[in-house]
């Protein structure tokens, strides 16, 4: 399990039809049976949260999840792969789950990548977060090797321009405009201040109730298992299907 570091850590860090039949007849008429009603599909519903997070799914779900995640955490991108093809294909898309993502921004990269998510908005979230961690390994060895080399050129910059600088060069940026999101629109996010606070205050408000990340809530309990294999039993018994 990763461990996040502090505030004071961050501020540290250089890189700041049916067919028709015939009509019956009287003596063979039945009730008219009715077709089933259509399922709604709780993967494409999002809710935005007061502090900005986003929940996917029904809001009314019986099985309730928050998830402390980092971009960063190789164990959070572990989580999101293994978990998928069940909690959000099969639990999240029936009604019965909701899930909160809480990123914290533990570090420079996460936090570009944070902003980056928050930057698609609702679903726009929940999708580029899967694809951030899936490509996990290729964009990470570039962020870590431009903290090496590169990060000292933008020390004089803003802490958005330096966050900025690390997503571009490692490839994150490009990321998000393959998928649709306008570069105006990430020149938006990286020139909010707010935005940036939200972000940095979630992670103050996570370091103060977990100990790494992944961390689990399930309705109301933080969890001690942080593996799909540990997490997906307990959501099962907790009425997920």
């Amino acid at each position: 399990m990763n461990r996040p570091i502090s505030a004071a850590m961050i501020a540290a860090i250089i890189f700041a039809g049916a067919a028709h039949a015939l009509p019956p007849t009287k003596s063979s008429a039945k009730p008219a049976v009715k077709a089933p009603g259509v399922l709604r599909d709780w993967t494409k519903v999002a809710t935005d949260t007061p502090a900005g997070n986003v929940v996917l799914g029904n809001p009314r779900a019986r099985v309730k999840v928050i998830e402390y995640l980092s971009f960063t955490c190789s164990h959070c991108a572990a989580f999101s792969v293994e978990s998928g093809p069940v909690l959000k294909e099969q639990f999240i898309r029936s009604g019965s789950l909701s899930i909160e993502y809480r990123p914290i921004g533990r570090d420079f990269p996460d936090l570009g990548a944070t902003i980056l998510a928050r930057c698609a908005g609702g679903l726009g979230f929940a999708n580029a977060a899967d694809e951030i961690f899936a490509r996990q390994p290729e964009w990470l060895s570039l962020a870590m090797g431009f903290m090496e080399r590169d990060a000292k050129r933008f020390v004089l910059d803003t802490p958005l321009g330096q966050i900025r600088a690390g997503a571009q060069a490692n490839g994150l940026i490009d990321l998000m405009l393959a998928r649709g999101l306008s570069r105006e629109r990430i020149d938006a996010c990286f020139a909010n201040e707010k935005l940036l606070a939200s972000i940095l205050a979630n992670g103050e408000a996570a370091r103060k109730v977990i100990k790494g990340t992944p961390a689990i809530v399930i309705n109301g309990t933080m969890v001690k298992e942080f593996t799909w294999a540990g997490v997906e039993p307990l959501l099962r018994a907790g009425g997920a299907r």
